[in-house]
Formats: C-alpha cells, sequence, structure tokens
C-alpha cells in the first residue's frame, strides 16, 4: 500500500544521511543506499571488510591488554552500560598495543567526536568503532566509520519537531542543552558539544581544527534538500524533518564549532 512508509524512528535516513555527512567530511565511511522494501524506508548498507578480514570494535581491543595497563583501567569503571569513560578512551588511544601501531586512530577517533556532535549521533558506543584485524597478512588497520543511524534524533515524529521548531528556547534545549553522547566524565554523561566549547581537550581542540574548515554548509544544505520527499508514491522524508536537520547542524556549526575554531586558530 503507498503513502507514508515512515515510521517512528527514522534510524534508516538517519543512517543514510550521518554516513554521506562524513562522506562530504572526507572521512573514509562505509557506502549506504537509501530505498523501500516491504513499504519500509530501509538503507542498505555496503560490507567493507575483505575475505579473511574481521572487524575487531573497542570493546575487544580493551579486553586484550598488557599487564601494565590492568592497574591505569581499574579506576575508569562505570555504572552505566555501553557507556564508557573519555579518559579511558585516552588512555588507551595512548598506551594500547593496537592503538600504539595505528597512531592515526587517535586522530579518527576525536575526527568522529567532533562530527558525531555535529550530527547529532549519540550512539557512539564502544562496540561500533574499532580496527579491521587482517587473518591472512596478521595485521591492523583502522576501520571505516559504520553505524550512524543514532543521529538525528531519530525517533522523533513530526509532531514532536514541531513543538521543538515552536520557539527558540525549545530548539536551544534540543540542539545544545539536551545533548549527549555514548561518553562519560567522572560517571556523568557528557555533553559533546559543552566539551567542545571547554577546549579542555588537547586532542579534540586539534580535531576541531581540522574538520570545521571542512564543513561546507550549502553543500550539506543542498544534500538534504536534493533528496526527494516521495520516491514512487511512498513518503520519505518531509520537509519539516529537512528543516529540523538543517536548523540542528546551523546551530551546532554557527554557535558552538565555528567560534570555536576561531578562537583556537588564533
Amino acid at each position: 500500500m503507498n503513502g507514508d512508509v515512515r515510521s517512528y524512528t527514522t534510524a534508516p535516513l538517519s543512517e543514510f544521511l550521518g554516513s554521506h555527512i562524513y562522506e562530504l567530511l572526507d572521512i573514509p565511511v562505509h557506502e549506504t543506499l537509501l530505498g523501500i522494501y516491504q513499504e519500509k524506508v530501509v538503507v542498505a548498507c555496503c560490507d567493507f571488510l575483505n575475505y579473511g578480514e574481521v572487524l575487531i570494535d573497542y570493546n575487544a581491543i580493551k579486553n586484550n591488554f598488557d599487564g601494565t595497563l590492568e592497574k591505569k583501567l581499574e579506576s575508569f569503571s562505570s555504572s552505566k552500560e555501553n557507556y564508557v569513560e573519555i579518559e579511558e578512551v585516552r588512555l588507551l588511544l595512548k598506551e594500547n598495543e593496537y592503538f600504539k601501531n595505528i597512531p592515526e586512530i587517535k586522530n579518527r577517533f576525536w575526527d568522529m567526536f567532533v562530527i558525531d556532535a555535529f550530527i547529532n549521533n549519540n550512539d557512539r558506543n564502544p562496540g561500533n568503532w574499532g580496527l579491521i584485524y587482517d587473518e591472512k597478512t596478521d595485521t591492523l588497520r583502522m576501520s571505516l566509520v559504520y553505524d550512524n543511524g543514532a543521529s538525528f534524533n531519530n525517533k522523533l515524529t513530526d509532531e514532536k519537531i514541531n513543538k521543538i521548531l515552536s520557539n527558540e528556547v525549545s530548539m536551544q534545549n534540543s540542539f545544545y542543552n539536551s545533548r549527549i553522547c555514548a561518553f562519560m566524565n567522572n560517571d556523568k554523561l557528557i555533553n559533546p558539544l559543552k566539551l567542545i566549547e571547554s577546549k579542555s581537550i588537547p586532542e579534540l581542540n586539534e580535531a576541531i581544527i581540522r574538520i570545521v574548515p571542512k564543513i561546507d554548509m550549502p553543500k550539506i544544505k543542498d544534500f538534504i534538500n536534493d533528496i526527494p520527499n516521495n520516491y514512487q508514491d511512498y513518503a520519505i522524508i518531509s520537509d519539516l524533518q529537512k528543516e529540523f536537520y538543517l536548523k540542528s547542524l546551523e546551530y551546532g556549526y554557527k554557535n558552538i564549532l565555528l567560534p570555536t575554531y576561531e578562537i583556537l586558530a588564533k
């Protein structure tokens, strides 16, 4: 039956949008295609692993460490499942033997942190980023970025979006005050935009310098607006959603990312 096939969750659309914004910012990311399957909006994600390759996520890497890190990691226990202390990540990126052999992974992680904050991907948890192990060559390399389906408030209905866009206070709460991510500081969830504003982590500051100049808002706006609202009489995305996504991106860029970059660039 033709009609509105969008559900209460826009995860497939969010995966498509988030992944393509990564692509627009020149970050290696998995390929995605948006389509209709069994009268639902779906996203197809290309398998980026070659034969004999295995994806090793952060959790698996964390659990394979030498004895010198065991004592240091004891202080980073979290009371919340699927969340990780940001200082634990900093420690492992610096001292874990697997990460040390791929020094560029540190930049990739912090670049992801900035872009995830920009697209409001609040679920970059320990299970959806890491390295690729090649069993044939016994080597490790960085994984492409994948799993961006939690971007852009993917469970908002049009009714809730209308309420958010109805006044400046609601928009500021949605676009800034209520932001969270999958990382914590002293067992408290981090607001990624506020952490960026704080300029308290040198590696994050360096990522701001790398990423913000790549953000081309007109190109991103064109990309979102060019997504067809309908496909063969099926509703894919509404004008209201497009407005919400663009206002969210513009708020983060103009009020947090760009001002922070300008300060750091001095």
